[in-house]
């Protein structure tokens, strides 16, 4: 019988049928996201490397949002106002060695996943402000791109780190691009704007020995072909107002889908019922798994600012996939 870390690997870098339908919640040690400060601001709240205020939320855990005044008025002056976080400041190995003991270190099982969070459009985001960036993108597209090279530059520096102190498997890139309606920006502009530095950031994890995956919630269906183009894996977090069983036909022998359950529907609520969950977790895998190349993955709200309250809220998830895995 194949190991968690083998059987995952088949489905969402080999793209080929596994033994049993994988699951990211249980088969994967997910270091990075909410644990880097420079990115995300201390835990509890506080300013970012960028000097973006961050504030913890009172759901998902205590994951931070940012908010507050916009660092960036003006694109065109982000070059006299942006400033990057020092990454030497960091304690790299300090970090590594926390996360370790919080999250898990069996990487002869379990898949070494980092969540690198913030890629360039949200980090523009972040800066201006959702209505500032996106105006800025069609107003001043040049400037938007310069921003955009300097933000990867940094990327990379960082995936150089991760490379030396965390020696992940995979490295996903976390850049929300879209609403549950559609991309925020046209896929032409998408394609001439972020797409070169995301096939950059790509180029840089496969260059230092990691496979890259990316995170991108909402209805994205529209790009699939092109993160494919660009090098990716897979995508996560895949939500079901996308053709998720069409991309699974048509590009499952290319990309890996990680995802599918209902997150924003009844399923996803804190109040779900466990015959909820434990429908739509049998939905997912009898709808995608047969395909191959399908991870899955489910979560939903928890209120609270405890980490722990937020994990105890996956236990129902992962117990019915645990349920449904053995489809093949």
């Amino acid at each position: 019988m194949l190991s968690p870390k083998e059987n995952f690997l088949l489905a969402a870098v080999e793209h080929k049928k596994p033994e049993r339908v994988p699951n990211e919640m249980s088969d994967v040690i997910m270091y990075g996201g909410a644990f880097e400060s420079f990115e995300n601001g201390p835990a509890g709240g506080g300013l970012d490397g960028f000097g973006v205020t961050w504030h913890a939320t009172e759901s998902a855990g205590g994951q931070p949002v940012p908010g507050g005044k916009p660092v960036l008025d003006d694109i065109e002056k982000w070059e006299d106002v942006v400033k990057f976080p020092n990454l030497d400041e960091y304690d790299w190995e300090g970090s590594a060695a926390m996360q370790a003991g919080i999250m898990g270190a069996d990487r002869d099982q379990r898949i070494v996943e980092y969540g690198m969070w913030n890629g360039q459009f949200l980090r523009l985001t972040h800066l201006m402000g959702f209505e500032n960036a996106l105006c800025a993108m069609v107003e001043e597209p040049e400037a938007c791109d310069a921003l955009f090279t300097a933000i990867t530059d940094y990327k990379i520096k960082l995936v150089e780190r991760i490379a030396k102190h965390f020696k992940p498997d995979i490295i996903t890139s976390y850049d929300d691009i879209a609403t549950e309606r559609g991309l925020f920006m046209s896929p032409g502009t998408y394609r001439s704007l972020i797409k070169p530095h995301h096939k950059r950031l790509n180029d840089a994890v496969k260059a230092n020995g990691m496979i890259p995956f990316i995170h991108t919630c909402g209805k994205c269906e529209d790009i699939i072909p092109d993160y494919i183009e660009i090098g990716t894996a897979a995508w996560t977090s895949a939500q079901p107002m996308n053709d998720i069983e069409g991309i699974l036909k048509k590009y499952g022998s290319q990309i890996a889908v990680i995802g599918g359950y209902d997150s924003n529907g009844r399923p996803g609520m804190e109040d779900a019922t466990s015959e909820e969950i434990d429908l739509e977790v049998k939905r997912c895998m009898e709808t995608y798994g047969p395909y191959g190349s399908y991870v899955f993955m489910g979560f939903r709200l928890a209120s609270g600012s405890d980490f722990g309250a937020f994990m105890a809220a996956l236990v129902p998830i992962n117990a019915a996939a645990e349920k449904y895995k053995n489809i093949y």
